[in-house]
């Protein structure tokens, strides 16, 4: 519900705060006193497009905020909980604060709950938030996607159709997949007989993981063995077997050293040092001894490790890549070979699938189908009553719902129907679409039978009336004020009317009021008192000049809409 709105320095306004209530509530005044104003500002809450004409005059900004209580259960709430805009919860509701900020320069921005927002978001919660039902908007219901939307809202077919739009969605795509996987299939082919003989080529030889660099370091110490071996024998003759070796003379150092021990403590650690490093080197010895033994040259080796390295080398340059990059490049082959494969099984499960989804949007769609002809003949025989009500006593409704075999081929989101709304308000004239013969008054009034008839299921907790009185008067202008009073008693309702009959049945009124100044003119807003309704209204039945008699009308209105 919209609790308060704040305009500053919008179109005539210079600065506004409107309070508002549950219920219904009326806005009159003047003609040309800026009710549209107030629509235009709503909308920009809602994400509307920002027209900087409406700047007002000699003013570089504007702003438009609005503040909002839902119910913690409403699809609004739980909107701002998934985008993380929500405040802490009062009166057992969540409170909503929409501001819209307008510059000169073209520029505009908003927030949510005091949190920058792009303006798609504005629209996010918009749809959930207000429902304006103006000339522009009552132009939509002459769409057939509008209309076909409209029944299944009446019919609360909401889950069945979304589950038909799923499975339009899972077809198509199926569809793609299988094309694009018969378009590949010769090419699949082919390949996979082209892998299965590299694979079968490089299993011949069998190379192991990182086998060349294996195979290059052995190589590398093979061709060099003799040079190997010298170096060893000579460093085990410098460290322990010829005259004047590393080993000997450390211990000749230790030996001197521990002779003056006695005389120097700080000796000990080197003593001790010099003993480990000869246990060390004779370590080390032993090292090179081994090694030195078991190392002979084998030519036979070396051959062998040549051979299969220049295999290796061969094969690699075969499949031009790096030798040091062949395991990467077998493992590549081995997954594509895989994939390719498994693409018939897979080809087969979306088959499947396909066929599966097929079935079941068939059945879906033609029981769909059947509840919009049986909803189609319900909700025509109830907006037939209510524009008979609403001014159209000679009016006639239908409904028409259409299925067409292109439309089951082609398995779109919305099922396999059109749906056509037809009208007639003159007697003895046939039913035709309505957007061949509907007036603007007619639609408003149909928006509004429509309306009454879907509110119960809708979530939206606020509804706007823009031009519902067009085209009426005396006593259906009385019944659309029953009608939108009735909604008000479920809804929030704001209705801007210049018919009395309508603005009687108002549970609150506001009039609105434009004032020329010396140099420029400003709207303002204000709540009625109940005299000061009766003083509005006796002005609405009698123009300027508001007599006792015009009074007392009003009064009696006031009295017999309640």
């Amino acid at each position: 519900m919209l609790t308060t709105l704040s305009i500053r320095q919008i179109a005539l306004i210079d600065q506004l705060e409107l309070d508002f209530r549950a219920g219904m509530t009326a806005l009159t005044g003047e003609t040309g006193a800026g009710k549209s104003i107030l629509i235009d500002s709503i909308g920009l809450l809602l994400g509307e497009r920002a027209n900087m004409n409406l700047l007002r005059t000699g003013c570089d900004q504007g702003e438009v905020s609005g503040e909002f209580l839902l119910p913690a259960d409403s699809p609004a709430a739980q909107w701002l909980i998934d985008q993380e805009l929500d405040d802490e919860a009062i009166d057992g509701g969540l409170p909503l604060i929409v501001r819209r900020l307008l510059s000169r320069d073209g520029r505009s921005r908003a927030w949510i709950n005091g949190r920058p927002v792009p303006g798609q978001t504005l629209k996010g919660i918009g749809r959930h938030l207000i429902d304006i039902h103006g000339q522009h908007q009552n132009q939509r219901l002459m769409q057939t996607r509008t209309q076909l939307g409209l029944l299944d809202h009446f019919g609360n077919l909401k889950d069945q159709v979304e589950e038909l739009a799923q499975l339009s969605r899972a077809i198509h795509t199926d569809e793609q997949r299988l094309e694009t996987h018969r378009a590949e299939q010769a090419s699949r082919t082919d390949r996979l007989a082209f892998l299965e003989f590299q694979l079968e080529e490089i299993e011949r030889l069998d190379p192991q993981p990182d086998e060349f660099n294996h195979l290059h370091a052995e190589l590398k110490r093979l061709s060099r063995i003799g040079e190997w071996q010298q170096v060893l024998a000579d460093q085990m003759q410098a460290l322990f077997d010829e005259d004047g070796n590393a080993h000997d003379r450390i211990g000749a150092a230790e030996q001197a050293l521990s002779g003056i021990a006695d005389l120097d403590e700080a000796l000990g650690p080197v003593i001790e040092t010099l003993q480990t490093a000869q246990i060390q080197i004779s370590e080390a010895v032993d090292t090179l001894r081994d090694r030195l033994e078991s190392a002979d040259a084998d030519p036979e080796r070396l051959a062998t490790v040549e051979a299969r390295l220049e295999a290796l080398h061969d094969l690699a340059r075969k499949h031009r890549v790096s030798p040091e990059m062949f395991d990467e490049h077998v493992a590549e082959l081995r997954e594509e070979y895989q994939r390719l494969e498994q693409a018939g099984s897979t080809l087969g499960e979306v088959e499947a699938r396909l066929a599966d989804n097929r079935k079941r949007y068939d059945e879906l769609a033609t029981e769909v189908s059947r509840q919009r002809h049986t909803s189609a003949q319900e909700l025509a025989k109830r907006l037939k009553a209510s524009i008979r009500e609403l001014g159209m006593p000679n009016g006639e409704f239908e409904v028409r719902v259409e299925t067409h075999p292109a439309l089951a081929e082609r398995r779109g989101e919305r099922g396999i129907d059109e749906v056509t709304f037809l009208i007639s308000a003159n007697r003895g004239q046939p039913v035709a679409p309505m957007d061949q013969i509907a007036s603007g008054g007619e639609l408003a009034r149909i928006s509004l039978a429509l309306k009454t008839l879907t509110a119960g299921d809708d979530p939206v907790g606020t509804f706007i009336f823009d031009e519902v009185d067009t085209g009426i008067g005396g006593a259906t202008a009385a019944i659309v004020g029953a009608h939108l009073r009735a909604l008000g008693d479920s809804r929030q309702v704001l209705c801007v009317t210049h018919l009395p009959q309508v603005a009687a049945h108002g549970h609150h009124q506001a009039r609105i009021e434009k004032e020329e100044l010396s140099d420029s003119t400003r709207t303002w807003v204000r709540a009625l008192t109940a005299d000061q309704r009766i003083e509005e209204l006796a002005r609405m039945l009698g123009g300027r000049e508001v007599t006792d008699q015009t009074r007392a009308h009003a009064r009696e209105l006031l009295g017999s809409s309640a």
